[in-house]
């Protein structure tokens, strides 16, 4: 037999059913919020798994990290914000005060970021790392009106 066959029984290779039970654990490490992790961290660090519609990733966090958060989605379609994609495209903006990043030219999401500053367990509010876009809006506005 070749060195590849499980049929020898030297125990040195996986079974099929102990592939998939590490393929579970390294998924649920990705898919599950970690200890006051913020939800755009969250998004960020899965953003291999986010579908172009809909709020899959936002619904887990919201689950695993925020249950009392019942109207978050509502919140951010008020928002304009209808998908897990586009709360990291067009909700938030990355804390220049904080770090810089560097940001895709199409879609304007960085390519990475730093790790989460964390937020108190519960919250949908993002870490310091990042900014909510309205609110960045308002402060230029603002500083627009107190330059006139």
């Amino acid at each position: 037999m070749d060195h590849h066959s499980a049929a020898e029984g030297d125990g040195s290779h996986a079974s099929d059913q102990e592939i998939e039970r590490r393929f579970w654990e390294m998924t649920d490490t990705i898919m599950v919020p970690h200890h006051n992790e913020c939800m755009i961290c969250f998004l960020m660090r899965t953003m291999t798994l986010l579908k172009q519609s809909g709020f899959d990733m936002t619904a887990t966090f919201q689950r695993l990290n925020a249950p009392r958060a019942t109207q978050w989605a509502t919140r951010l379609m008020r928002m304009g914000i209808f998908s897990d994609c586009q709360l990291l495209q067009d909700g938030v903006m990355v804390n220049d005060a904080i770090w810089e990043a560097d940001c895709c030219p199409d879609c304007g999401i960085p390519y990475a970021a730093p790790d989460c500053l964390e937020v108190r367990h519960g919250s949908t509010q993002p870490c310091k790392l990042w900014r909510w876009r309205a609110d960045v809006a308002r402060d230029n506005f603002q500083a627009w009106l107190e330059r006139r």
